[in-house]
């Protein structure tokens, strides 16, 4: 199968006959101004029953990815949602950055068609086959549903915010508990955060090369141009060999150039990608935290409901919120069950999660440095070739003086004086004139 992080061609997703590929094409620029944007072609292919077709393609726009990456995280908490491609301000129209983003989007679809939850998931499969009319009706039902829920969803995220700078004290003994998961994740977390770092590092470095490769290939350039204009002020054979040598560095200048865009696209992006997809870790720990938080607040709920039963059982004139408030617990009691299930359900989740992508990341990164090994020995062995072929150009020079003037053409002799017309003055003959004492010498 597939890696889910791995992989930068069409998107495969096959295990037993099923089969589902998914390539990226076609970017196109579409309006004008400010209203520009890039549209890409998405084509499926596919034996799975689930969908209409076997063949089929759709046009989408960055935005709508966008769109299917944050319904993932929703639909599938605690799942590793692969990462998007950065937003550009600048220069998000070249043919370098729109083919860039294209491999990105690609390797995006890729990943989802190899997640066995993922690919599940009923908006995955409306993003590749619903029409424009069908993805914008879906849009606004989110919209909708959101705006219903707002309340709802500014109080979670009033939640999330408190819970992310404070510590919560539990008092219900399920959040005092440390389970055995509990440790897991936090060892995962301390793994997690000490590869960031790394990552970060190599990553720094990576573009480091990158750059100094980008300035040897122009200074290639250069040198080339010098000697080849050294060389035409020479005469052979160190006229030629000196221009062979400018054309030697001029072709290892093209080598370098070809060199660092194919490090670019599988050394230097695949380590960027992969701090992204360290953040994509770090949303699913994050989502199993929130329910894990959510589960805390229910169990304080809870308890908090439970001492108000029981202080108000068995007062005469408070029987009626004494029932009440026992209607209050059996209802907490039951949202504890419910966010206890959803927390543990998250929470098995995020652990196969971490361990397919321990698994996964090892794979990832030995390909990823076998590729790079491998284009550095071809690479080694053009430029190797280049200069072998110029090695004989060099040898042919004689290091004997004798032998370099002797190939030398001989010096060009000065060009006659002009004629004189007829009838001209002879000026020796004036000269003879004026000096008397010249006369028959």
């Amino acid at each position: 199968m597939d890696s889910q992080y791995g992989g930068g061609g069409g998107g495969q997703g096959q295990s037993a006959g099923r089969m589902l590929t998914i390539t990226v094409s076609d970017p196109k620029k579409e309006n004008e101004g400010i209203n520009a944007y890039i549209s890409y072609k998405v084509n499926t292919q596919t034996n799975l029953p689930e969908y209409s077709y076997g063949q089929f393609s759709v046009i989408r726009r960055y935005s709508d990815f966008v769109w299917l990456s944050e319904q993932l995280n929703k639909d599938v908490p605690g799942s590793i949602v692969p990462p998007l491609p950065e937003k550009a301000v600048v220069g998000r129209f070249s043919a370098e950055f729109v083919e860039s983003r294209r491999r990105m989007l690609e390797k995006f679809l890729t990943r989802l068609s190899a997640h066995e939850e993922l690919r599940e998931s009923k908006y995955f499969k409306l993003f590749l086959q619903a029409d424009d009319a069908g993805l914008v009706a879906a849009k606004a039902e989110q919209k909708a549903d959101k705006e219903k829920k707002g309340g709802l969803a500014s109080i979670s995220s009033w939640f999330d915010d408190t819970m992310n700078s404070i510590s919560i004290s539990m008092n219900a003994s399920e959040a005092k508990e440390r389970s055995p998961a509990d440790e897991k994740i936090e060892e995962v977390v301390a793994y997690i955060n000490n590869l960031e770092v790394q990552m970060g590092n190599v990553a720094k470095h990576t573009s480091g090369l990158m750059k100094r490769n980008r300035e040897l290939a122009n200074g290639l350039f250069e040198f080339g141009l010098a000697f080849t204009l050294l060389g035409q002020m020479e005469t052979d054979p160190l006229s030629t060999a000196l221009t062979k040598l400018g054309h030697t560095a001029d072709q290892l200048s093209l080598l370098v150039t070809e060199q660092v865009s194919k490090e670019t696209a599988h050394f230097e992006e695949p380590m960027y990608d992969y701090i992204r997809v360290l953040g994509a870790v770090k949303a699913a720990l994050a989502a199993r935290a929130r329910h894990k938080h959510a589960l805390a607040l229910a169990c304080v709920d809870l308890e908090n409901k439970k001492n108000l039963a029981a202080k108000l059982a068995g007062q005469p004139g408070k029987e009626e919120r004494a029932a009440l408030a026992e209607h209050a617990v059996e209802k907490a009691q039951g949202d504890v069950a419910t966010a206890r299930d959803a927390f543990e359900q998250v929470s098995a989740r995020v652990i196969r999660e971490m361990e397919r992508f321990k698994r996964e990341k090892a794979n990832d990164m030995r390909r990823i440095v076998l590729d790079y090994t491998s284009m550095q020995i071809e690479h080694t062995k053009r430029v190797e070739h280049q200069w072998q072929a110029l090695l004989p150009e060099l040898e042919a020079i004689s290091d004997s003086p004798d032998d370099y003037y002797a190939r030398a053409p001989p010096p060009i002799p000065p060009p006659p004086p002009p004629p004189q017309p007829l009838g001209a003055a002879n000026p020796e003959e004036d000269n003879l004139a004026d000096n008397p004492d010249l006369v028959g010498v």
